[in-house]
Order: C-alpha cells, then structure tokens, then sequence
C-alpha cells in the first residue's frame, strides 16, 4: 500500500472518531502531509477518495487554494498592469506585487487570500468535509504555515490542507522539503514522520 493510501486510511480514522475535536479543543483541522513529488498521485487519488468519504457521511467540498489566489488576484484589478510592467521588472518585484494583491488591507473594501480562506473555512455547513488542494502554488506569494493561524478557532467543519513537505517530529512540517522546519504547528498532522 503506498503512502498516501494508508495516510489516507489515517485520516479517515481520525474523521470517524466520534470525537472529532481533541481534548484541547484544537479545530478539526488537519494538515495532510505528502511528498512534493506525491502530489500528482495524490490529486489522480482524489475522486477516488471523495467518493469514500461521502460513504462515510461527509458531503465533500474540494477547493484549490490556487484558483482562490487567482480569484484574489483577478478581483485586484491588477492583472493587465502587472502584465506591462513585467518585461521591465525584477522577480522580486514581481513577487512583491503579487503579494501585496494577496494581502488584506485594513480600511479596504477588497479582500485578500486570508479573508477569502476565513471565508470557506467558517461556513457552517452540516455535514461538510473541506479538502483544499495545490498549497505548493501559494509560493512564493503567500506563506501556506499563515493558513493554520489565521483559521485557529474559526474551523467550524473539519478541514484537511493537503501539505506537500515532510513531517519532522509531532510538530514539525518542512514546507516543500527545503524549507526549515517549523515545528509549531498545532493542528492535526497526518503522514508519516521522517
């Protein structure tokens, strides 16, 4: 059995158990760890998994962090400027806009990727099962470890972040496997340590 499989089989234990909330009260959400170069099997695994799952009970929604960025991106209106600028500017310059799109401005009446993920992540809706693909396009415009701090308290049905990295310890996660680890994370991990 491979290992996304039995993660897999892992995280629907974890779904199944009547209690989905730890002792803690931590969210229901969960960081479903894979290898970088996993995530093609993975997104072919996913009709496949969708369809247990909704045996399981869960009406499953699947969201592309990535079509939610672009979404972000699109609503800035900025597209076509970036698009004239391009050839004169530098990577990090380009980034640097990006990510400012991507940003919440205080005072703004436009949101950014936080608001737009606090967003799908505290929709009460009964029965639902939230499965966010293609985290590894979020960089480098927007720090995917954000995600769990800014959703801290505000998960209301269980949610799994599809995580392509390794996990280091019981708390610990390597973004893409070349970032330092960060070994602060609170949520639910699911994979196999290294």
């Amino acid at each position: 059995m491979s290992s996304l499989e039995t993660n897999f089989l892992e995280l629907r234990s974890q779904l199944g158990s009547v209690n989905r909330l730890t002792p803690t009260h931590a969210d229901p959400f969960f960081h479903f760890v894979h290898r970088s170069h996993d995530t093609h099997e993975l997104m072919r695994s996913l009709p496949r998994w969708r369809a247990r799952l909704a045996e399981d009970g869960w009406r499953v929604q699947i969201r592309s962090l990535a079509d939610l960025m672009w979404s972000v991106i699109d609503t800035s209106g900025r597209w076509e400027n970036w698009l004239e600028a391009e050839p004169d500017s530098s990577a990090g310059e380009v980034i640097g806009a990006v990510r400012d799109a991507l940003q919440t401005k205080q005072g703004s009446a436009r949101t950014g990727l936080a608001s737009a993920i606090l967003d799908l992540v505290s929709s009460p809706e009964q029965g639902r099962l939230l499965l966010l693909t293609d985290a590894a396009l979020l960089h480098p415009f927007f720090r995917v470890r954000a995600i769990e701090s800014l959703v801290q308290d505000r998960v209301v049905s269980p949610t799994v972040l599809f995580y392509p990295g390794e996990r280091a310890g019981q708390f610990g996660l390597r973004f893409l496997g070349f970032y330092a680890e960060d070994p602060n994370y609170r949520s639910n991990i699911i994979g196999e340590r290294t």
